[in-house]
């Protein structure tokens, strides 16, 4: 579990660690972490017998009466959001001058990690993105925002599975401050000034407007950060991030976004508008709630599941057909006028025994068998190529020698695992023969690449190249 949640002004002393390494009923037994906010352990629950989280607190932030009081009402605020995009809070209570709040164990990455390792696809993003936008929507309506939404506070499980860290540390919304536009609940400013000086709760590149500029803030703050990560994981880059933290308060608060696909341009148009109405300055004009947010993503993800291939017209495979008949090699055509002299034959004698009606179903079942089965390993390899081109990151498909080459932009573990699913199931359709194989391509030569596009088995290629490719001629 990561524990570096907020960027500190000034250096903050770190929480004393007790001396027989136990709090209560918890007993520590490593390091998992450190930041501004506190150090990170792995602990033990010896009552419950399962292992947890634990963080403890800098005294700075509960060093008077009401900083501990507050620090507590908050824990226990978040500790009622049940949900499984949210790490649970278990306990939070201060002992031996120690302040500390009990948190779930999550075992995996921080997206974080996974950015910097490139181990995201485009589909990885989004699923992320819907649950954690699903987790913020519970928490919103239990009348809790987050505050800092960032690569570091979200971890991915190893049953792939997204988990919101440090919700006990979020700021619990004034019931009493009023609602805003969209049912929301607004955090005003003074609330904003009961946090210790010296201590920033949020991180600059992924901060709200309205967060840099000491406004109210609402739900929509989350749903803000939000777009950030959602950016961050389908460009590897923020689009805030800047050389200090001045000028990323200020490009959080003033710049213009810049458009995702000028940074990677195949983003789908779809996200780039989601993502862009996440990131918009006022917030009144940003999703008015985080399950609204959810649910464009998850239609999205529908659409770029759907299949997109339209269906051959029975015009289009008669012509077809009448090409391929058109080039056969002459040994074809002699084993076509024995099938045809065999099939007339057996017609003749069948009519004699079974009718004209039965001869001719029967005639009928046996052509769709053949047609069936000739027609299988062509279907199933424009199965796969249907299948794997609607992954964003697949500039080309080729197929040779019973082969798939498919060129895609970065190497991208997830990928990897979609198209192996889809040969896998493609291979299990067919009837005989070998099966298919699959080869990535990332790292091609130009004078590669063109080889492979002029090469006759391409049965894909990307339409922004395709594009590229004429405008070049």
């Amino acid at each position: 579990m990561n524990a570096r949640s907020e960027t500190a002004t000034t250096k903050v002393t770190p929480p004393p660690l007790p001396t027989a390494r136990s709090i209560k009923h918890f007993t520590l037994q490593g390091q998992l972490g450190a930041g501004g906010m506190g150090v990170v352990y792995r602990g033990y629950d010896t009552r419950l017998h399962r292992p947890v989280a634990i963080k403890l607190l800098p005294s700075e932030l509960t060093a008077e009466l009401e900083g501990k009081q507050r620090f507590l009402q908050e824990a226990r605020a978040a500790a009622r959001i049940s949900h499984p995009a949210v790490a649970q809070i278990f306990d939070a209570d201060e002992e031996g001058g120690v302040t500390f709040i009990v948190m779930e164990l999550v075992e995996g990455k921080t997206i974080n990690q996974l950015i910097q390792s490139g181990e995201l696809d485009l589909l990885g993003t989004i699923d992320i993105g819907i649950q954690v936008a699903e987790g913020l929507a519970k928490a919103h309506e239990l009348s809790i925002v987050h505050r800092d939404i960032k690569p570091a506070n979200v971890m991915r499980t190893s049953d792939g599975h997204a988990k919101i860290l440090d919700f006990g540390l979020a700021k619990l919304v004034d019931l009493q401050g009023g609602q805003g536009p969209g049912g929301t609940q607004r955090l005003h400013p003074e609330q904003l000034a009961q946090t210790k000086s010296g201590i920033i709760i949020g991180t600059p590149a992924y901060m709200s407007p309205e967060q840099v500029r000491g406004a109210t803030i609402d739900f929509r703050t989350d749903i803000f950060a939000l777009g950030v990560l959602l950016f961050e994981m389908a460009t590897g880059r923020s689009p805030f991030r800047r050389e200090n933290d001045v000028d990323a308060f200020h490009a959080a608060a003033y710049e213009e976004t810049p458009a995702m696909n000028s940074i990677r341009p195949h983003i789908p148009h779809e996200l780039q508008r989601i993502v862009s109405r996440c990131l918009q300055k006022r917030p009144e004009d940003r999703y008015p709630n985080a399950r609204l947010l959810a649910e464009d993503l998850r239609r999205m993800r529908r659409d770029t599941e759907a299949e997109l291939v339209h269906k051959t017209s029975w015009q289009q495979r008669a012509r077809e057909a009448w090409e391929e008949l058109r080039h056969l090699p002459p040994s074809r055509y002699a084993w076509y006028g024995l099938g045809l002299a065999g099939l007339i034959l057996a017609l003749y004698l069948s009519l004699a025994r079974i009718g004209l009606g039965t001869a001719v179903l029967l005639g009928l079942g046996c052509l769709f068998v053949y047609r069936h089965i000739r027609n299988r390993p062509h279907r199933v390899q424009e199965l796969f190529v249907r299948r794997a081109s609607r992954i964003p990151e697949v500039r080309l498909i080729a197929f040779q020698q019973n082969q798939f080459n498919v060129v895609v932009d970065r190497p991208v573990a997830q990928m990897y695992g979609r198209l192996n699913q889809y040969l896998l199931a493609c291979n299990r359709k067919r009837y005989s023969g070998q099966p298919m194989t699959l080869s990535v391509l990332h790292e091609l030569t130009p004078d590669q690449f063109n080889k492979l596009l002029a090469s006759p088995g391409v049965q894909y290629v990307r339409e922004q190249l395709v594009e590229k490719s004429k405008s070049v001629r």
